[in-house]
């Protein structure tokens, strides 16, 4: 018999409800992996030109924005779950690879960028796996945040290069290549300052 206060069916439609917030906002996550897809093809694709640039900024923009969003939008709907705590750095790691692949292969940053960004997450990614192994904190570090601070700077920056090469010359190139390998590898070595003593049996 149903409690006279709640109606019959309420607990399936809160449910339901839950669900559908939870898949909305898991899928604004995901939707970083696509739109930089889209980035690539409208890149590498398309006759380069204002119009061209304009979309590129905005598809940049847009991934940049759902990674702002998607956390506050999971505290903010009470959908906050272990699964988008994995699915976020996923597809901050896929995204992140696609654009700046497709700005390697338009000589905007070192095609090697792209190399040191793989090698990272990897690193990254066994760390965590012998910290939770220990029952250590895989929590994100400064390093991390910075490295998503630069990458995020950065891709806007060599994306618009022909605009200020005029004036500045290409060696903005160079500049914002090494700043990217430097912020990426330096993220990766707190996570080896904590988990290579487990290994190591230092610790």
């Amino acid at each position: 018999m149903h409690d006279q206060s709640t109606p019959p069916g309420s607990e399936r439609q809160a449910f339901r409800l839950g669900r559908g917030r939870f898949l909305a906002v898991q899928s604004w996550t995901a939707s970083r992996i696509p739109i930089a897809a889209v980035f690539a093809i409208v890149a590498l694709t398309a006759d380069d030109g204002w119009v061209v640039r304009l979309v590129g900024l905005a598809l940049l923009g847009l991934i940049e924005l759902t990674d702002v969003t998607d956390g506050l939008l999971a505290r903010s709907m009470g959908v906050v779950s272990p699964f988008g705590a994995m699915l976020d750095p996923f597809a901050d790691s896929v995204s992140r690879l696609i654009v700046y692949w497709t700005l390697g292969q338009l000589g905007l940053v070192y095609t090697v960028v792209v190399l040191v960004m793989a090698l990272r997450d990897v690193t990254v990614a066994y760390c965590r796996i012998i910290l939770a192994g220990a029952a250590r904190s895989v929590s994100a570090r400064r390093g991390g945040k910075i490295k998503a601070i630069v990458q995020a700077v950065v891709c806007f920056a060599a994306w618009v290069g022909p605009w200020y090469w005029g004036v500045t010359g290409t060696w903005t190139v160079d500049a914002l290549s090494w700043l990217v390998i430097g912020a990426t590898a330096y993220s990766a070595v707190d996570y080896l300052r904590d988990a290579l003593p487990l290994v190591l049996g230092d610790d």
